[in-house]
């Protein structure tokens, strides 16, 4: 249903007494983020269940795929649940602040666009768009701009930006480089690399995977078992991405620099995605990445694309474990010893 479908209706919030208007072309997230209420959230789109919010009372229209039917008589999903006009009463707690809350969304640096059209190949929302109005780099007309209200946050475009024209306003490419190299340098729970770089460890493997919002749990639980078995030899950390296709090249190639012996993409079965197509754009990535490992000379088989159901603990292990013993056969990675110069330095998609 589009904007100009929708009916303007109001939100109270019963902890406080406060009354909202939530207009056509809004959601209920975006309201409750711009007063200071904050909800979990990861797709935004209502596939997930993450933002799902009790509520008292109200004429709710029910527009996720999340739900069950059972559920939908206690809870909505403020990220896409409407009203049929009147008002829908929440029981959320006072927020701390009234101060407006940051939604992840992407941002354009206009200047540095150079119009190519991937984020709008690749946003599968609607959400970014060619402004024939903007000025891109070196001067041509026209630039990328991102529909706030229409944003996901998922972080496709940004990735499949060539000229990191596109950045997250809160997961920072930076920020996700500066988590891989502090994860690498975390303690290992053997014994035997209790040193403060695992990097330096030579007879510990190393996996850094990148977990999106529906695999991150059962990354995280399999993760901190087999660190804990010392006869496996393996530390495995991972990176959380609000879609595995914002995981870029350049990321990738940053988990090997700071001292990865092997690196696991860990993203939704195909047609699970959150976010549609962002688990087939990382495939592609991993290829292009395991090429250019093939091409060096240090082996293909040391960068693994798992398309992961949630809760499937076996098939993880199994994954991780071959994974871990092919790079242990195949030795440390000698790119733990190589320049940033050395890394490629392009983020294209």
């Amino acid at each position: 249903m589009s904007a100009s479908e929708n009916t303007t209706f109001n939100v109270r919030v019963t902890s406080t007494g406060d009354v909202f208007e939530v207009p056509a072309n809004r959601t209920i997230l975006h309201v409750l983020y711009e007063n200071g209420y904050e909800v979990p959230l990861d797709c935004s789109n209502g596939r997930c269940g993450t933002c799902r919010t009790r509520y008292l009372s109200g004429n709710v229209d029910h527009r996720d795929t999340a739900l069950s039917e059972s559920e939908r008589s206690e809870y909505l999903t403020v990220c896409v649940s409407r009203a049929h006009g009147g008002e829908v009463v929440l029981d959320l707690q006072a927020p701390q602040s009234t101060q407006p809350i940051e939604r992840p969304i992407a941002v354009v640096d206009a200047p540095v666009c150079v119009a190519c059209l991937n984020c709008v190949r690749f946003c599968t929302f609607g959400a970014a768009r060619i402004d024939d109005g903007l000025i891109g780099v070196g001067g041509i007309q026209g630039a990328a701009v991102i529909d706030k209200d229409l944003c996901t946050g998922c972080g496709l475009c940004a990735a499949a930006c060539p000229t990191s024209a596109i950045e997250m306003n809160i997961n920072t490419h930076d920020k996700v480089i500066s988590t891989i190299h502090a994860l690498n340098k975390e303690p290992d729970s053997i014994e035997s690399a209790s040193t403060t770089d695992v990097s330096t460890v030579e007879d510990v493997t190393s996996v850094m995977i990148f977990a999106c919002p529906q695999c991150r749990e059962t990354t995280h639980q399999v993760c901190e078992s087999q660190n804990r078995l010392t006869s496996q030899r393996t530390h495995a950390r991972v990176v959380e991405v609000p879609c595995s296709g914002r995981v870029d090249t350049l990321q990738l190639m940053h988990a090997f620099e700071s001292g990865a012996d092997a690196v696991m993409v860990a993203g939704c079965q195909p047609g699970e995605c959150l976010f549609n197509t962002g688990n087939l754009h990382v495939t592609q990535r991993v290829n292009r990445i395991a090429d250019w490992l093939d091409n060096c000379g240090l082996g293909r088989d040391r960068v693994h694309m798992m398309h992961l159901t949630p809760g499937d603990d076996d098939s993880l292990i199994n994954a991780l474990t071959s994974l871990s013993e092919t790079a242990a056969s195949n030795g440390p990675s000698p790119l733990r010893q190589l320049s940033a110069a050395a890394v490629p330095t392009s983020t294209s998609g």
